[in-house]
């Protein structure tokens, strides 16, 4: 293979000449000199090298990383490590792809501000502890340290006896309300304040033919999600 100039090998990995100076003058590519006009010029070894260093900085690694894996002669180690990184990170990004499937998904399958009629399971929940809430709220730090489950899921359970009653999802051996499977008829609706969610509750049940006995009203997280200053309830009630 013939010998490369600064500027073709610069152009054969599109990068800059500076990048590749940068390179030279850490000491991690180092070609020779032409002792006529001191311009570099790389042979084979220097372009494999060269492909090292891109793909490790692609990677994420610094100079001196780099400096020390190729003059300690680290590349394996270095490089079982980048696969454990780059897994996580494609973990990740998967786990991110699959939140904004559902929110894009959630927007185009919701319905706002109609009636829709739903078959539901069975479902259990049960009252977050006084101790945990603050003006009627739950206190998400408080509720973290003693392991809630469900905390990303509040639900407002609406009864005869009660109002607005904060509650988690949770089986049936230990819930403190019980919906049971059926048809439920269902309204969704966006929410800019409390007040907007108190019409909306009492505009549902006037149009209800049967009074009520109880209902649930809870906020849809991924279609929340779209808009910047409200979110996106959903009430409630088996016929």
């Amino acid at each position: 293979m013939r010998i490369l100039s600064t500027g073709e090998i610069a152009q054969l990995f599109q990068i800059s000449k500076y990048k590749i100076r940068h390179y030279i003058d850490e000491g991690i590519l180092v070609p020779k000199r032409n002792p006529e006009n001191g311009y570099y010029y790389f042979e084979e070894t220097d372009i494999y090298r060269l492909y090292q260093i891109i793909l490790f900085r692609k990677i994420g690694f610094s100079i001196q990383e780099i400096k020390e894996s190729l003059l300690g002669e680290k590349v394996t180690p270095m490089l079982e490590q980048a696969e454990q990184n780059l897994q996580q990170k494609i973990e990740e990004l998967v786990d991110i792809q699959k939140t904004i499937q559902k929110i894009i998904h959630s927007q185009k399958e919701i319905t706002l501000n109609e009636i829709t009629f739903v078959n539901k399971a069975a479902r259990y929940f049960k009252k977050v502890p006084a101790q945990m809430l603050d003006n009627n709220a739950i206190n998400y730090s408080q509720a973290a340290k003693h392991n809630l489950p469900n905390l990303e899921e509040p639900f407002y359970i609406f009864s005869e006896s009660d109002n607005g009653v904060i509650c988690l999802k949770s089986t049936k051996e230990i819930s403190d309300y019980t919906f049971p499977d059926g048809e439920y008829a269902c309204k969704t609706f966006i929410a800019e304040n409390e007040a907007t969610i108190e019409t909306q509750i009492k505009l549902f049940l006037d149009e209800l033919k049967n009074p009520a006995k109880s209902m649930i009203v809870y906020e849809n997280i991924y279609p929340s999600l779209i808009f910047p200053d409200a979110m996106v309830y959903t009430m409630e009630v088996l016929l």
